[in-house]
């Protein structure tokens, strides 16, 4: 790497964003205490009797983690600016390959790649991928003089996000579709989109939604067992009937740490999709709030770190990646209070799932560095500026 690719060392440190490290440190202990409380039983029975394997492993996935963040946070961010095309293309062959690749045994997708014994998921990868070509497309888009020029590359655009949308929905992943398309949505809006383009683009995402609901019978029963739970809890499905179980036993103090009764096998996963139940059990609402809480505080900082850029692409990129864990967010501790139908996304650096922590640590560090490269005194550049910059 030359002296071009990494932003300086020892420098700018004042830029250092310690709340956003803090939140992020919060949510991986987090994970590594009710990772290794929840999975021991399912260990157990799953790797010959090796109760700590599953932690051990998120132990290795997360020091892969922050190797990516500070690998990210020392990689100007203008670097990926240069390498969005190359990222999404290469993005784009993994998700092809996933779908010629078998279903691997016990799983109803086609969703990871195994490489030298280690599951890959391409969704992940794309998903930050698209950000960062989104984010560069639009800077080109709006340094365009040419009303044509912009128009032409705007449909390529929407062309590109759908098709790889499409390719995630094949595996099928419709969750990952959905969380994509309002990390997008937040790029749009701030990019300034007409809302008759905006209003066309939403009803085009929601007949392409309800399409692929139709064609997957597992899904509508999830959409129709969520309906019948908005009127009778009873009535809703197994698992968020478990999941409301912990989160209830919890109280507001919890059980304590390793008394949950649900992750001996009520709960699906209680280490990874349903690990927000688990902690809502052992540590109660106390415990859950100092969660919900680490996560508005990167929210938070993440959406500073866009408003305050000085330049598009940066502006863009942050938005989105905040944008994404949010609603990763969202979805999980939504699906474990039955607040939203059930689908399985892990929760961002707590869950069990080695590409969503190493692309969610990566993402953070690439607004640690944005951050890091930001100077008050640089005006942003001829242009409108950012909306409701603070």
């Amino acid at each position: 790497m030359t002296s071009s690719i990494l932003s300086p060392l020892n420098k700018r440190r004042q830029n250092l964003d310690f709340q956003m490290i803090a939140a992020v440190t919060v949510l991986c202990i987090a994970g590594v205490i009710f990772v290794f409380t929840s999975s021991a039983a399912h260990a157990w029975q799953m790797a010959n009797g090796q109760s700590l394997t599953f932690l051990f492993n998120h132990l290795v996935r997360l020091m892969l983690g922050i190797v990516a963040l500070v690998l990210f946070y020392h990689i100007r961010y203008q670097f990926l600016d240069k390498v969005a095309r190359v990222a999404l293309v290469v993005s784009l062959i993994g998700l092809v390959v996933v779908l010629l690749m078998p279903m691997l045994p016990g799983t109803s997708a086609k969703r990871w790649i195994i490489l030298f014994g280690v599951s890959v998921q391409p969704a992940e990868i794309a998903k930050y991928a698209l950000l960062c070509y989104v984010a560069h497309r639009l800077t080109e888009i709006e340094n365009s003089s040419f009303p044509r020029d912009r128009s032409r590359k705007f449909n390529a655009l929407v062309i590109v996000i759908l098709s790889t949308l499409l390719l995630v929905a094949a595996e099928p992943n419709l969750s990952m579709v959905i969380l994509t398309s309002a990390s997008l949505f937040t790029m749009f809006f701030l990019f300034g989109l007409e809302w008759r383009k905006v209003a066309i683009t939403v009803a085009v995402g929601f007949a392409g939604v309800c399409g692929i609901i139709l064609l997957k019978p597992y899904m509508l029963d999830r959409i129709n067992s969520y309906i019948a739970g908005i009127s009778d809890p009873l009535a809703t499905s197994y698992h968020v009937r478990q999941s409301l179980i912990a989160v209830g036993q919890g109280g507001i103090f919890g059980l304590g740490l390793g008394q949950s009764t649900q992750k001996h096998f009520y709960l699906p996963e209680p280490y990874n999709d349903s690990i927000f139940s688990i902690i809502g059990e052992e540590a109660g609402l106390i415990g859950s709030l100092f969660i919900i809480i680490a996560f508005v505080v990167l929210a938070v900082r993440g959406w500073r770190v866009s408003m305050n850029s000085q330049d598009r692409f940066s502006y863009y990129l942050a938005a989105g990646i905040t944008a994404s864990l949010a609603c990763s967010f969202i979805v999980n501790v939504g699906v474990n209070l039955a607040l939203l139908p059930a689908t399985g996304q892990p929760l961002p650096f707590v869950s069990y799932g080695g590409s969503s922590l190493v692309m969610s640590m990566a993402a953070v560090g690439t607004l640690l560095n944005i951050a890091k490269q930001q100077n008050k005194s640089v005006e942003w550049p001829s242009g409108a500026p950012p909306m409701l910059r603070v």
